[in-house]
C-alpha cells in the first residue's frame, strides 16, 4: 500500500493521494482541474513500494498538514496506521497513531484522542524516544487546549519545545512553536505569544508552508483585534490577503471571519458583510470546511447588518444562525447568539425584550460552563488512569460546584450541602446561621455603568466575601447578585455581629477602582436553627423574610429575627 503528498501546482495546498483517488480528481481547497501531467507523475510515486524512508518523509508532511477542513485528513490518518502496520516499525507505527489521535481530537472525540496520546505519552518517555515524545507533548497541549485547560496546554507546549530534537525538520519546529504560541496567547502572554508566532512565519516562509504561514498570521490577526489594536490587525489581515493570493490559495471561512472582525474594528461594517458572503453561500460549504465555522461567521454577519441598521437582515441571518445550532447541538454558539438577539433588541427599542435576552443568555452561559466541566471530567476519567488523573477529575468535579464567575460554590453544592449541616445541627445540638446577601440596586449599576462592570462588582464583593467567611463557613453565589453564607456553630447574635461587619466592610471597599463614582452596599437576612428550623427551606425561608425586611428599611443593613 503506498500513500503520497504533493502540493496543488496552482495553489501549493497539500493533496494526499492514494490508491483510491478519483482520476477526474480536482483540488479540494482551489477547486482547480489538476493537470493530467500532474496526475500521471502522481500515479507513477503510487506504484513505488512504500520502505521506512519514503514514510518518513511521509510522516513528516502529515504532522504539518494546516488543511482547513479536517474531514480530508481522516483516510490519509487511516492508510498511515495500514503502512506503519505493514512495516512492523514501532517507532513508525506510534508516529502514524499520534497523526490518528490528532485527527480525533480535531472531530471532537476527545476520550478516543486523548487515551492513544496519553499511551504514546508514556511509551516515548519509558523508550528515551525525544521525537514522539516532543510530538506526544505537542499533540497533548492541544487536546487540553480544547478541553478548555489552559495551564495544561503550556506546560505540554513547553515540554515539547524542551524535547523536540535539534535535527528535526523545520516545518514541525515550526509547529511545535505555533502550539506553544497559541497556549501562551490563551493565557495571556501576548508579547511572547506574538514573538512566537513571528518564529513560526520565519520559518514557514523560509521552507514554503504557505498554509502555516496564513494559520500564524490568522491568529495574531485575532488575537490584535480582541486586544482592540485596529493598526496591527489591519495590517496583519492585509498580509493574509497578499500571501493568498500571491499563492493562489482561496480564503476558508477561518480566514474570513477574521478578516470581517477586524473590519468590524475598523468601522466598516459593509466590507465586513462582503467579505463573509462567500460562506454563506457556499452551498458546497468548500470554504467552511469545519461546520463550527459557520455560526461564528453568521454571527459576525449578523452584527455587521446591524451595526449597518438593517434590522431586518440582521434578525434573518440570527433566526438562521440559531436553527443551526439548534439542529446540530452547538451550544456554545447558541449562548452566543443570545447575546447578538439582545443588542438586535437594544437597537431596534424593545428594551425589555433585549433585559431578558440577556437574562437568558447568563442563565445559559452558567449551565454550559458547568456542563463543560462535567464533559471535562469524564474526558479525564477516560483518558487518564494514574493518580495524576484522579488529581485531575477531582478538581473539576469541585470546579463543577463553583460559580464560573466568581469562583464561589453554586446553589448546587448548597443543596447538597445545607441538609447535611442542618443534620448535625440538631444531632450535636449546636446553632446553624444563614445570612442571605443581596447587593443593593444591582441592577442600576449594570445599566449605569455596564454589565462588564456588574461583573467586576460581583467579583470583587466575592473576594471580600471569601476573606470574611473562612472555614468552616461556607459562601455561594446562588444567582444573579443573590449570595448565602453558611455559618456552623454561630448563634444568632454571632450572626448578626457578623453580618453587620460585612455590611461595613462591603460599604468603605474601595469601588471606585472598578469604576469612578461606583458606590455598592447590601441588605442581609439571617436566620438560625431553631425548633421549628430544622429543614432548608423553613431556614432559608427565614433568611428571605428577613432580607424583604432590611431592604424595606432603607437597604444597607443586616435583620435578623
Amino acid at each position: 500500500m503506498t500513500l503520497s503528498i504533493e502540493s496543488c501546482p496552482q495553489c501549493t495546498f497539500q493533496i494526499v493521494w492514494h490508491p483510491g483517488v478519483s482520476e477526474d480528481e480536482v483540488c479540494p481547497h482551489c477547486s482547480r482541474p489538476l493537470s493530467e501531467d500532474w496526475k500521471q507523475n502522481m500515479r507513477a510515486k503510487l506504484q513505488e513500494q512504500a520502505t521506512p524512508a519514503s514514510f518518513v518523509k511521509l510522516l513528516d508532511q502529515l504532522e504539518v498538514m494546516y488543511n482547513p477542513n479536517i474531514r480530508l485528513a481522516v483516510e490519509p490518518a487511516r492508510l498511515a496506521l495500514d503502512i506503519s502496520a505493514e512495516l512492523a516499525i514501532e517507532e513508525l507505527e506510534k508516529r502514524a497513531q499520534l497523526v490518528h489521535a490528532n485527527v480525533l481530537v480535531c472531530l471532537g472525540q476527545m476520550a478516543e484522542g486523548g487515551r492513544i496520546l496519553r499511551k504514546i505519552n508514556a511509551w516515548a518517555i519509558e523508550h528515551n524516544n525525544t521525537h514522539v515524545l516532543a510530538r506526544s507533548h505537542r499533540h497533548l497541549s492541544a487536546f487540553f487546549h480544547r478541553i478548555g485547560d489552559s495551564s495544561s496546554a503550556l506546560e505540554f507546549a513547553l515540554n515539547a519545545i524542551e524535547h523536540t530534537p535539534r535535527n528535526i525538520p523545520p516545518q514541525i519546529r515550526a509547529d511545535h512553536l505555533m502550539v506553544l504560541a497559541i497556549a501562551l496567547d490563551s493565557t495571556g502572554s501576548y508579547d511572547n505569544a506574538r514573538r512566537r508566532f513571528h518564529e513560526v512565519l520565519d520559518i514557514s516562509m523560509a521552507t514554503g508552508h504557505v498554509p502555516l504561514a496564513m494559520y500564524a498570521l490568522n491568529n495574531m490577526a485575532y488575537t490584535s483585534y480582541e486586544l482592540g489594536d485596529a493598526k496591527e490587525a489591519a495590517s496583519l489581515v492585509a498580509r493574509l490577503r497578499v500571501l493568498a493570493a500571491k499563492h493562489g490559495v482561496p480564503l476558508v471561512a477561518l480566514h474570513l471571519d477574521t478578516i470581517a472582525r477586524v473590519e468590524l474594528l475598523l468601522g466598516k461594517p459593509e466590507d465586513a458583510e462582503r467579505t463573509l458572503q462567500p460562506v454563506i453561500d457556499d452551498s458546497a460549504e468548500q470554504l467552511v470546511g469545519d461546520l463550527t465555522s459557520l455560526p461564528e461567521c453568521m454571527l459576525t454577519i449578523a452584527e455587521a447588518q446591524r451595526l449597518q441598521g438593517a434590522y431586518d437582515r440582521a434578525q434573518e441571518t440570527i433566526d438562521k444562525a440559531r436553527q443551526l445550532c439548534e439542529t446540530h447541538g452547538f451550544d456554545g454558539f447558541r449562548v452566543k447568539v443570545r447575546v447578538e438577539q439582545a443588542q438586535l433588541y437594544a437597537a431596534t427599542g424593545r428594551y425589555r425584550e433585549a433585559y431578558e435576552e440577556h437574562l437568558g443568555f447568563h442563565s445559559d452561559s452558567e449551565a454550559l460552563r458547568s456542563t463543560e466541566r462535567e464533559v471535562r471530567v469524564r474526558i479525564l476519567q477516560a483518558v487518564f488512569e494514574t493518580e495524576e488523573a484522579r488529581r485531575n477529575s477531582e478538581y473539576f468535579r469541585e470546579m463543577a460546584l463553583r460559580d464560573p464567575l466568581t469562583g464561589l460554590y453554586n446553589r448546587r453544592f448548597i443543596d447538597a450541602h445545607i441538609d447535611g449541616l442542618i443534620g448535625n445541627s440538631v444531632t450535636m445540638n449546636e446553632p446553624l446561621t444563614v445570612l442571605l446577601i443581596d447587593l443593593d440596586h444591582f441592577k442600576l449599576i449594570n445599566d449605569t455603568f455596564s454589565h462588564e462592570t456588574g461583573d467586576a462588582v460581583l467579583i470583587h464583593f466575592a473576594q471580600i466575601l471569601t476573606a470574611s467567611a473562612v472555614d468552616p463557613a461556607k459562601s455561594a453565589r446562588l444567582g444573579g447578585e443573590e449570595f448565602l453564607v453558611i455559618l456552623p456553630g454561630f448563634t444568632s447574635v454571632q450572626g448578626l455581629q457578623f453580618a453587620e461587619e460585612l455590611c461595613r466592610l462591603i460599604r468603605f471597599a474601595d469601588w471606585e477602582q472598578i469604576a469612578p463614582g461606583l458606590s455598592v452596599t447590601a441588605s442581609i437576612g439571617i436566620a438560625t436553627t431553631k425548633a421549628h428550623l430544622f429543614t432548608r427551606s423553613a431556614l432559608l425561608g427565614l433568611a428571605d423574610k428577613n432580607l424583604y425586611t432590611a431592604k424595606n428599611l432603607g437597604r444597607d443593613r443586616a435583620v435578623a429575627s
